[in-house]
């Protein structure tokens, strides 16, 4: 999602007081749909979640993360964007997320994943990382906690030194071990990224065959290199709500590639490494903006 510039001084302080302000006098109310960027700082979302979450409750702990989402828009992936995470992720066993942000997916996928389950999340910003810490020790039971491993890093860094086995240079390997390989990957970081970095994913060794690869906010703000390296067909275009630029789906360039009969109102592309469709989804907090997510199959390098 995009962000807006940080801000230092006396502008960010007035602005986060400004925005805590209208929080206490409209309770619950969400900002209007164009103040898409983030006014409110990461201390923000732990004192919601340290007021309305519970230990070891993840329900209660995603629950006070949307509350604070809706009273002044923050960029986790929200409640449907997570339920259908949930659903394609169900049964996977190593996932690798790429932007933890503050945690809210991380919680989301953790708690839903196999007993034999684990998850790697890589956050960038040292505030984020940080904050993401907090939201998973109270949100994830121990047992659960044990196998979730959090990186402070720059993704493509590892992603540049790592393989399914080891890491070069001395730095943390993504993976490690002869099951390395991950089998579920969601990206949510700087969408002019993603293309580069699921190109590594592929070109390291990283996936396992059919793993599955989302990626977040296809359509708004809009990931163009992903798409165009996923052979998706778009045009350029701008939020009928916000006024700000988009992408939306070329219908007219569509191909099927054909599926079950559940699948008959999908369209399928096909790239040289994987198989994609889009999945309809509002963009974050605000249902009247249309977006999508990304779901791609990796082929396998015996294709």
């Amino acid at each position: 999602p995009p962000v807006a510039p940080p801000e230092t001084g006396s502008s960010w302080a007035s602005r986060r007081s400004l925005a805590a302000a209208v929080a206490a006098a409209t309770p619950l109310r969400p900002q209007p749909t164009h103040a898409m960027w983030q006014l409110w700082h990461p201390a923000d979302m732990l004192d919601y979640v340290e007021r309305y979450g519970r230990d070891g409750d993840a329900a209660s702990v995603l629950a006070a993360m949307d509350r604070a989402a809706e009273t002044s828009w923050m960029m986790n992936m929200g409640p449907e964007k997570g339920a259908l995470l949930e659903e394609a992720f169900r049964g996977r066993r190593r996932i690798l997320e790429i932007g933890t942000f503050l945690g809210y997916m991380s919680v989301r996928l953790a708690s839903k994943m196999p007993a034999d389950g684990t998850l790697v999340t890589v956050e960038k910003d040292a505030v984020n990382y940080d904050a993401a810490r907090v939201v998973l020790r109270k949100a994830l039971p121990e047992d659960t906690l044990r196998r979730v491993r959090m990186l402070h890093a720059d993704a493509r860094d590892l992603l540049l030194t790592s393989s399914s086995s080891t890491s070069v240079g001395g730095g943390p390997a993504l993976a490690r071990g002869p099951r390395g390989k991950f089998d579920a990957v969601l990206m949510d970081h700087w969408k002019p990224d993603y293309a580069t970095d699921l190109g590594l994913l592929v070109a390291n060794g990283l996936l396992e065959d059919g793993a599955l690869v989302v990626a977040d906010n296809v359509l708004f703000p809009g990931a163009p290199e992903l798409l165009d390296a996923l052979a998706v067909p778009y045009v350029a275009s701008h939020d009928a709500v916000s006024g700000m630029p988009c992408l939306r789906v070329d219908e007219t360039s569509t191909e099927r590639l054909g599926g079950d009969e559940q699948d008959v109102d999908v369209a399928y592309y096909r790239s040289r490494d994987f198989e994609t469709h889009l999945v309809p989804a509002a963009f974050e907090y605000r249902p009247e903006t249309p977006d999508a997510m990304s779901v791609s199959r990796y082929l396998g390098r015996r294709r």
